[in-house]
């Protein structure tokens, strides 16, 4: 058993899906355990995989805690094994804190976004310097299958709540207020959507190679009709507004991640 999951909520479950999708592993290689054994073969049918008994989970060759923050605290004794590597989706619950609670400093801390679930997750990534060289090279194919994985310094775990993590929230907010924009010039709610979406997707992807100053300069030609929507947004505020939606929601992820700093 190469890999044992504990916790199968929505990002757990999205990141088991993916390396599986992917090849990252084989059905047979990964388990899920829960203390509740009807929860447990529930959720190993649900994905094809096994189902780990609490003595099964001890012989797994590293763990993938994916529980919420708050039952770690109850979880941590049921899965300690000192030495033992450690991969953990859990938000607020540093690396230390983990390695405390577990008995092992062999861990790896993984922060995903939503866009998990379609394959493009952003993946902040960080770890103990006890983490082996083998630890890390898992990690980054486990959760590469998913997207893009940033190796950046637990340090910089709240601030990437604030951009990778809440971004979603951010982008789909605008795109809602470009579809309403559209439904007050006159398109249906339907094909205002339908535009809005696809408006989105293809400047996600111009941005792969273009600056984004250079799409808008691009579009924004002299005297025309973008230069005057983007003054529009300039007047009322959109780029200082999303500056302080980053900065303030990274504020409030330093504030929950310190309830857990024990």
């Amino acid at each position: 058993m190469k890999l044992a999951l504990v916790g199968a909520g929505k990002m757990g479950g999205a990141v088991l899906t993916g390396a599986l999708r992917a090849g990252v592993l084989a059905p047979e290689e990964v388990g899920i355990y829960h203390p509740d054994e009807t929860r447990r073969q529930t959720l190993a049918g649900a994905f094809g995989v096994v189902g780990l008994s609490d003595d099964d989970l001890h012989h797994a060759e590293r763990i993938l805690i994916a529980v919420k923050p708050q039952s770690f605290e109850a979880v941590a004794p049921l899965v300690a094994r000192r030495n033992a590597p450690y991969l953990s989706l859990m938000a607020g619950v540093s690396a230390i804190t983990i390695a405390h609670r577990v008995g092992s400093h062999r861990v790896v801390r993984a922060m995903p976004n939503l866009g998990a679930r379609v394959g493009l997750s952003a993946t902040a990534l960080a770890s103990l310097p006890q983490a082996t060289a083998n630890d890390l090279a898992i990690a980054h194919s486990l959760f590469g299958a998913i997207g893009t994985v940033y190796p950046l310094p637990e340090s910089l775990f709240d601030a990437f709540t604030g951009l990778g993590g809440s971004g979603p929230a951010f982008a789909a907010l605008f795109a809602e207020a470009l579809a309403d924009g559209g439904v007050r010039v006159g398109f249906s709610r339907d094909i205002a959507r339908d535009l809005a979406r696809q408006v989105l997707l293809a400047t996600a992807k111009l941005l792969e190679t273009t600056p984004p100053s250079s799409i808008k300069d691009e579009v924004a030609s002299a005297g025309g009709t973008a230069i005057t929507g983007v003054m529009a947004l300039e007047q009322y505020g959109l780029r200082y507004a999303t500056m302080r939606s980053v900065e303030d929601a990274t504020l409030r992820a330093a504030e929950l991640s310190g309830n857990n700093k024990r």
